[in-house]
């Protein structure tokens, strides 16, 4: 099928994937809440992913059952929401992230704690979060919840750029939902500078001295990124010795939403490199929003 315009898509600030899989339902129903809350439209797109075409009546005749599926679920939960569906005969990534033109937010499914689920997901919700160019949340099948319940927001700061993007989204969800927000940043010594190493050649260090300097960076991080609409956001700092995804994933164990930082066109940076993105997005058991930085960085 043709793409829709620009102008037709913009009207519809956020986009969710759907495949059938309990998974993509979660997303449908998490989606459907956040563009109620955001005051705008839903569009429910579905990617049949087929290698050829003409694509085979069988997929069509089931892409047409699932969007009539879920169009169908998010009427019945939200009568007055605006809701368009959309087919697309081409691959996953390639769908979601032309979708992510103009919109707000963009949704995938995940099942979580390590597994991926069906056609939208696996390497696809980390493609997608690191290609659209809007933030991407990945919700977990067992995610409980819909975004009206969303009170604690967790968000990773590492001081760069990317993750100040994060940081001021982060800030915005809070106060959309009259919430609280943990600021985690996680640091961790090079090897060949660790305290054993360290006291081996008669040095030592400070790490209380050391966590309240970098605390109190994150603090003016924090006021800095503060705006009108998040300035009475209630803000908590930890600053923690342990791996990042480690840190993140703890963290989410008492969040309703994580939020991360990414380039955006590339892959997810700074404060989660590689098999560290994947862990929290797969391991998290809440909404994982992942955040990309307004302009590249140089050299990009």
């Amino acid at each position: 099928m043709a793409a829709e315009s620009t102008e037709e898509r913009a009207g519809h600030g956020v986009v969710v994937g759907v495949d059938g899989s309990k998974g993509s339902e979660t997303a449908l129903d998490w989606a459907a809440g956040a563009a109620v809350e955001r005051g705008t439209g839903l569009l429910v797109v579905h990617a049949m992913g087929a290698p050829f075409t003409p694509v085979p009546d069988d997929l069509v005749e089931r892409a047409v059952g699932v969007l009539s599926d879920a169009e169908t679920r998010v009427r019945a939960a939200h009568p007055g929401l605006r809701v368009r569906t959309r087919t697309d005969g081409g691959e996953p990534i390639r769908a979601l992230v032309a979708e992510s033109e103009g919109a707000r937010l963009l949704v995938v499914g995940s099942r979580g704690h390590g597994g991926v689920a069906s056609l939208l997901l696996g390497s696809t919700s980390v493609g997608v979060s690191a290609r659209a160019a809007c933030p991407v949340v990945v919700v977990p099948a067992e995610a409980v919840g819909a975004p009206d319940r969303r009170r604690r927001v967790v968000v990773g700061v590492d001081g760069s750029g990317v993750s100040g993007e994060a940081l001021r989204f982060a800030l915005r969800e809070a106060a959309r939902a009259d919430g609280d927000l943990t600021v985690v940043h996680a640091w961790q010594l090079p090897v060949p500078l660790d305290s054993m190493a360290l006291a081996a050649a008669g040095y030592s260090m400070d790490h209380e001295v050391f966590r309240s300097r970098n605390e109190k960076h994150i603090q003016e991080l924090v006021a800095g990124a503060r705006s009108e609409e998040s300035a009475l956001v209630p803000v908590r700092v930890r600053v923690v010795e342990e791996p990042p995804a480690r840190a993140l994933i703890g963290a989410a164990g008492y969040a309703d939403l994580v939020v991360v930082g990414s380039r955006g066109r590339g892959g997810v940076a700074g404060l989660l490199l590689g098999s560290v993105s994947r862990s929290v997005l797969h391991r998290s058991p809440v909404p994982v929003v992942v955040v990309r930085a307004t302009e590249p960085p140089e050299g990009e």
